[in-house]
């Protein structure tokens, strides 16, 4: 779990705590501003999920193309060594 995910739960948690005890004492306003935190929180959770996304996507092209170079050398690795075998025969 990322920062940005952390801090959108944990303001998620404040707006609704926020919310509560504007609706326990009857402040419209501490109520509101309590549900404005809770859709705050939800973006910026949102915005970490995001990028956790977008990190796990680069992570998988990076793998792939060490995959692929790999598949490469080992391709060049036979082929050399199946020249060298032609040419001794």
């Amino acid at each position: 779990m990322n920062g940005d995910k952390v801090k959108g739960v944990l303001q998620k948690i404040g707006g609704h705590i926020e919310e509560s005890a504007g609706a326990l004492v009857g402040d419209e306003n501490l109520k509101l501003a309590g549900q404005e935190d809770q859709i705050k929180g939800e973006a910026r959770e949102a915005w970490g999920n995001v990028k956790e996304a977008g990190e796990a996507l680069v992570d998988r092209a990076r793998i792939a193309k060490a995959d692929a170079e790999l598949k490469s050398a080992r391709a060049e690795a036979f082929d050399r060594e199946h020249d060298t075998q032609i040419r001794h025969e």
